[in-house]
């Protein structure tokens, strides 16, 4: 059996996405896959490899108490993502004497696209339990990025309820989408830290509110000078929550376009919008991880799905 889960990328409402605001996330084309074969040894075996086809993680557990042969805090979470598998569905490792899983990431896991929300899905999807009820069992976190997983395109996540959360699929392709880029910052942000510092008293109804009405607009900006100005407005809302510099003014401020932090602030990915030279101007500041939209998004509207 072999599975396949999409990366993500949070467009709207970080941070606010837990308290309830609507989000826009966007699956992307890089994921993860999982390879799963029987075995005639009566254990579980492991292996993770990254995108350049190096072992990355390797390990074995009991097929009983997933118990790890060699103890670290990847094996700890597998262990604990088995377990609640069990909870969920009693007869996940009974078909089989053994069980090999492979798992093959198609992007850096540094990147911070979702190494752990595509294993998540990955595993749900193998053993039928429900991927947000997983996740919030052994990670917590919203669950758009456990949405985008399996996700067919752009869509709006409401955290309406931890294991059944609202998702509703949307259009969101833009006519100046070749004007929208991702650059990532050489730097990997640790979202469940962040989330945890982050004071969710500050996440009144009216702000709640106000960011999600910020969503819907952000989704349906008819032109490009529009879109800038709502990633500035958004970047000040959240600012404001977080006591935080956006980061454009802090490391852009030259930038002819507009730039937004995405997802946890701090690391991973930004959006730029700009024009043709937009790659060039952030290679020469030394980031040259930078995709266009169309080269790392998913949708089925743009023809871009992975196969």
């Amino acid at each position: 059996m072999k599975f396949f889960a999409h990366g993500k990328l949070l467009l709207t409402a970080e941070y606010a996405v837990l308290g309830g605001a609507t989000a826009l996330a966007v699956p992307t084309k890089l994921g993860q896959w999982l390879e799963v074969n029987a075995t005639d040894t009566p254990e579980i075996r492991w292996k993770s490899i990254d995108e350049k086809g190096a072992v990355w993680y390797e390990n074995q557990f009991d097929k009983t108490t997933f118990m790890p042969r060699q103890q670290n805090n990847v094996g700890n979470r597998l262990q604990e993502l088995f377990l609640e598998i069990v909870v969920q569905n009693p007869n996940a490792f009974t078909n089989s004497t053994g069980i090999s899983f492979v798992s093959t990431l198609d992007f850096n896991r540094a990147w911070g696209l979702g190494s752990s929300s595509t294993l998540i899905s990955l595993l749900a999807q193998w053993g039928n339990v429900n991927p947000f009820q997983l996740q919030q069992q052994v990670f917590g976190g919203s669950g758009f990025d456990v949405a985008c997983a399996t996700a067919k395109g752009s869509i709006h996540y409401t955290r309406t309820n931890p294991i059944q959360p609202t998702i509703t699929p949307i259009d969101f392709s833009p006519n100046y989408k070749d004007q929208l880029f991702f650059v990532h910052l050489n730097q990997k942000q640790d979202s469940q830290e962040a989330v945890a510092q982050f004071d969710r008293n500050r996440l009144t109804p009216s702000k709640l509110a106000e960011i999600s009405r910020l969503t819907e607009t952000f989704s349906t900006a008819e032109n490009v000078e529009n879109f800038q100005e709502l990633m500035r407005t958004h970047e000040e809302l959240i600012g404001g929550l977080l006591g935080a510099t956006p980061i454009q003014q802090r490391l852009f401020s030259d930038y002819i376009g507009a730039v937004k932090s995405l997802g946890a602030w701090g690391g991973d990915f930004v959006l730029a919008c700009g024009n043709k030279d937009t790659a060039d101007y952030f290679r020469q500041k030394g980031y040259t991880t930078c995709f266009g939209y169309k080269d790392l998004i998913a949708d089925v509207s743009l023809g871009l799905m992975e196969g």
